[in-house]
């Protein structure tokens, strides 16, 4: 076998199959590095590409070792490997085509059609990151390689695709009401739902999530306090940091039955003192005889191998569990997310700062997209049951803020004895059933530095007394229900919001 070493990467190939290549390394944060290893194969191409230039593609992806992932690498691969494809079936070439040259981004432009956005985006961006590769014809530049036109101005690709999957708040809370439903019937475990507590709390990446483990789940004896640390995706780093986020005590006791759940269903597929790096949220797949049916599962403690695979676990398979009723995608929820915030006027940088980006490029759609007063095209891709409801945003203001006693909006504190000042309504005076139905009034402009918790908690015991009350008050436990996933979706908002404020974040 041949062998190269770029960085931290080792690569190897047969000489008999030169185009076949593996590449090693490890990824995670530094105390929980993990071996992963990816596979790319140029093989099928050499009927239409010279040996040269696909020997010449293949030292190109290698160098990316370079500057992106292990994960990343066969991603890029197999969307070069597309457009080439693409050009290769057109039959234009009289011999087997040696170089990326006019002709060749002719022949793609005219087949740009049957291949996506995606695809041509990375061979673009390819080109960018090494114009003088010899892969490339000299003299090329990168308006001359083809790509779909947005509908929207030259920010329209991302536009779009925020617009068609961003939720707003009532979809969002009509979301947590069907999964609410969903565990109580037993359609779904607590793994899936306990998952999507946290991922409307914390709004990170499938790639973080699959790699919270055991141990990442805290607990603050002194203030009475859940945490949990979580490793922060796509950040260009090579060993990443890890993210501590505040829990509510829901949540928080949601994912202390996970754990309970994780350790009584999988602790025997680990040695005895590794129980506290299985993961949080496992591989679900087992062999007949208990044994985790992937390979990487079992040499990492239950791990999803990718963020792909882990969506395909948790999101996917709880979406397929309602029949299809939602929409649970990675970048669904912290589109909407990043929507809301700049509809409350927070800048891109604070944004990026919530969301864990390393730039602000994506934050700045966000706030376009608010600017432009494009929030009312948001979902149109979601259940017609949506629809019904107008779109709910947030407008945070602080309790320091000054407001006329009409549209002030305060809760009692039962424990304290205090009352607490937790928003302003955008109309002339404050509702009579204030606050609980306020959390889905688009007038309603919360506090960000209030105690939301209170409300949460006075809801929770109006559940737990009318239950008890049996069937006469069905309709009151499913109306209170709902006022409570509204409060939850406005507290998840606010938590993240708050952590940058107290950073001090500029909005």
């Amino acid at each position: 076998m041949m062998h190269r070493i770029i960085g931290n990467t080792v690569v190897e190939w047969d000489p008999e199959v030169p185009l076949r290549v593996t590449f090693h390394g490890e990824t995670g944060p530094a105390k929980n590095r993990k071996k992963t290893s990816a596979y790319v194969d140029f093989s099928e191409l050499t009927s239409g590409y010279t040996d040269n230039f696909l020997i010449n593609l293949r030292d190109f992806i290698i160098e990316r070792c370079n500057q992106v992932k292990i994960i990343t690498i066969p991603t890029e691969a197999r969307s070069v490997q597309k457009c080439l494809r693409q050009v290769m079936e057109t039959a234009d070439f009289e011999s087997k085509i040696g170089i990326i040259d006019e002709t060749f981004l002719l022949c793609l432009s005219a087949v740009k059609g049957q291949v996506s956005t995606l695809h041509l985006r990375y061979l673009k961006q390819m080109f960018n990151s090494n114009p003088f590769s010899p892969i490339f014809a000299r003299g090329l530049h990168r308006d001359d390689f083809p790509t779909h036109r947005p509908k929207k101005g030259r920010n329209g690709e991302a536009t779009d695709r925020i617009l068609s999957k961003a939720m707003n708040r009532a979809a969002v809370a009509y979301t947590l009401d069907c999964l609410d439903t969903a565990y109580a019937e037993g359609k779904i475990d607590i793994g899936h739902y306990s998952f999507v507590n946290l991922a409307f709390s914390v709004f990170a990446r499938n790639e973080s999530y699959r790699q919270i483990t055991l141990s990442d789940l805290k607990f603050d004896e002194t203030h009475q306090q859940y945490f949990i640390d979580i490793v922060t995706a796509k950040t260009r780093q090579y060993i990443p940091n890890k993210a501590r986020y505040k829990l509510s005590d829901t949540v928080g006791l949601l994912l202390v039955k996970q754990r309970q759940h994780v350790i009584e269903k999988y602790s025997y597929l680990v040695a005895e003192g590794d129980t506290e790096k299985m993961a949080l949220f496992p591989a679900r797949q087992l062999n007949k005889d208990g044994s985790w049916r992937h390979t990487y599962a079992i040499e990492n403690f239950g791990m999803y191998r990718g963020a792909v695979q882990f969506g395909q676990g948790y999101g996917a398979a709880i979406a397929k569990k309602l029949g299809g009723r939602i929409t649970l995608g990675n970048f669904t929820l912290r589109h909407t997310l990043g929507t809301l915030l700049a509809q409350t006027g927070a800048s891109a940088k604070t944004i990026q700062a919530v969301l864990k980006h390393a730039t602000d490029t994506t934050c700045k759609h966000y706030v376009d997209i608010a600017f432009h007063g494009l929030m009312f095209e948001l979902s149109e891709a979601m259940q017609p049951a949506f629809t019904e409801h107008l779109p709910t945003f947030l407008n945070f203001r602080s309790k320091s803020d000054s407001v006329i006693i009409e549209k002030r909006i305060t809760t009692e504190d039962t424990k304290s004895n205090q009352w607490e000042d937790v928003g302003e309504c955008g109309k002339e005076i404050v509702c009579e059933n204030a606050p609980i139905v306020c959390y889905s009034c688009f007038r309603f402009n919360p506090c960000w530095d209030a105690d939301h918790g209170i409300n949460l908690r006075f809801v929770e015991q109006e559940i737990e007394y009318m239950s008890k009350l049996g069937k006469p008050f069905q309709h009151m436990v499913e109306r209170a229900k709902i006022a409570k996933n509204h409060i939850v979706v406005v507290m998840n908002a606010i938590d993240r919001y708050r952590e940058v404020m107290n950073t001090g974040e500029q909005t």
